[in-house]
């Protein structure tokens, strides 16, 4: 959630560089990062799907893709959120069990300069379990036809499906639909696929839950085929050949000139060599638009990602947003931590037990930023998010979130039997029960994962805790 502030704040750095007309799609797995709630966790993670509506809301979306994951806390919550949105939820196939009703939106019609741009979206096949009987998901095939050919006789100049299909099926549906012009996938995994052109549509996806956005910049022709702009290559080309030009013209003889200077006459020879494939590209590209083969010129386009580091500025708003429901979760995390009991016995003993025989590892670790874990959350009221406590306290894992807010005074850091297992049986017969002596890489990454710790290198931290 934190990093949606860095997006908003790129979103409006990029939209004031460019000043060109733009839409802001999202194509779904918006609100969730499981099928279902977590145990102990539901009001905060409903709480957290309302938040994400209102950031997107200030940043100026128009339309997301209804995903699997924008369906774990059930349709009805859905609807809800969907009243809240000041864009609109899509899914052409998401349909209610009476009368075959689209649920929501199947399609809407944005503008972008003088550009019509008709949306739809398709909502995966996994979805239907959430469902519970309360609405129907039809195959694609059912749908997606009738759809297309209203948005095309509503003249859309360009038509963009959001979907969270299997690849396969988006990869059929591009071979079988060539007035898709975009196909932009809901993340089945963590990777940014740039698009990739099949017949003549462009599929694309960034990476999930906004750890990165994508950034297409569109030179949309009358054509509506996707291709090379020859016209503009040459344009380029020529330009090219007017620098090299420039620097050859400084040259006389050069073969003479350089008989002994053999370093000075291989930079002369490579940049008459590129001079000679600049040109010979030249010709062929004035070849082929004399023989009329670029009169109506393709479309376009230039797609970047950027990815949300800890280092980019924040947007004050979403900021606050931000701010408002981590302390919300504190309050409700607080609450709930007075309901549960605290456990009478654990195989974890805590660092003051460790310290009895291990005083010079307990002095050296107290410097360390381990443990000082739980103070960080402390000092950002956040000691009771779930999502955040089980990695500052000791003996905990994700599976167990819950027990993290009944761990004793002893556990409340990320203490000596993080990384070298529970101490409780070591400390009564240290010579037959042996405690880990070095804790492997994947240890520390169920913690320092790249979204919280983009710049972890085992090699090297491990020497700030490990010396």
């Amino acid at each position: 959630m934190g990093g949606l502030s860095k997006k908003a704040q790129q979103f409006e750095l990029t939209a004031a560089e460019s000043k060109l007309p733009h839409i802001t799609l999202d194509g779904g797995a918006l609100l969730f990062k499981d099928l279902r709630l977590t145990r102990g966790q539901e009001q905060g993670e409903m709480l957290t799907a309302q938040a994400i509506v209102k950031a997107y809301n200030l940043m100026g979306y128009q339309a997301v893709g209804v995903s699997k994951y924008d369906l774990t806390a059930g349709l009805d919550f859905l609807r809800q959120i969907s009243r809240e949105s000041k864009f609109s939820w899509l899914s052409a196939n998401l349909v209610n069990k009476k009368d075959h009703h689209p649920v929501f939106k199947p399609e809407i019609l944005l503008t972008a300069g003088s550009i019509k741009i008709g949306v739809t979206a398709l909502t995966g096949p996994a979805a239907g379990k959430l469902l519970k009987g309360q609405a129907l998901l039809l195959p694609w095939q059912d749908t997606l036809p009738a759809v297309i050919k209203d948005l095309s006789k509503r003249k859309s100049d360009i038509i963009i499906l959001l979907s969270s299909l299997p690849p396969q099926a988006n990869k059929e549906i591009a071979r079988r639909y060539q007035n898709i012009n975009i196909l932009l996938q809901a993340a089945q995994d963590g990777s940014n696929i740039y698009p990739q052109p099949l017949a003549n549509t462009l599929i694309c996806q960034t990476t999930k839950q906004g750890k990165s956005i994508g950034i297409m910049d569109i030179n949309w022709q009358k054509s509506q085929k996707w291709g090379i702009d020859k016209a503009g290559l040459l344009r380029k080309d020529l330009n090219s050949l007017d620098r090299l030009d420039w620097r050859l013209a400084k040259y006389n003889q050069p073969e003479k000139e350089f008989k002994n200077l053999p370093a000075k006459l291989q930079v002369w020879r490579h940049l008459q060599g590129r001079r000679d494939k600049i040109q010979a590209e030249i010709n062929r590209l004035k070849a082929d638009i004399k023989n009329g083969r670029q009169n109506n010129p393709p479309s376009t386009f230039k797609n970047h990602f950027i990815a949300m580091e800890t280092n980019l500025p924040d947007n004050p708003e979403i900021s606050r947003i931000v701010r408002n429901l981590n302390q919300e979760i504190n309050r409700l995390g607080r609450i709930r931590a007075g309901e549960i009991k605290a456990a009478t016995e654990s195989n974890y003993i805590g660092w003051r037990r460790c310290g009895k025989c291990h005083k010079a590892e307990v002095e050296s670790w107290q410097r360390t930023r381990h443990a000082k874990a739980y103070e960080t959350l402390v000092k950002k009221n956040r000691q009771y998010n779930l999502d955040c406590l089980f990695c500052h306290v000791t003996g905990i894992d994700r599976r167990h979130k819950l027990a993290a807010l009944s761990v004793s005074t002893d556990l409340r850091e990320v203490g000596c039997e993080s990384c070298h297992g529970p101490g409780r049986a070591h400390a009564v017969r240290p010579g037959k029960n042996k405690m880990r002596q070095r804790p492997a890489r994947k240890i520390c990454l169920n913690c320092h994962t790249p979204a919280h710790d983009s710049s972890f290198n085992y090699a090297t931290d491990i020497k700030l805790v490990h010396p």
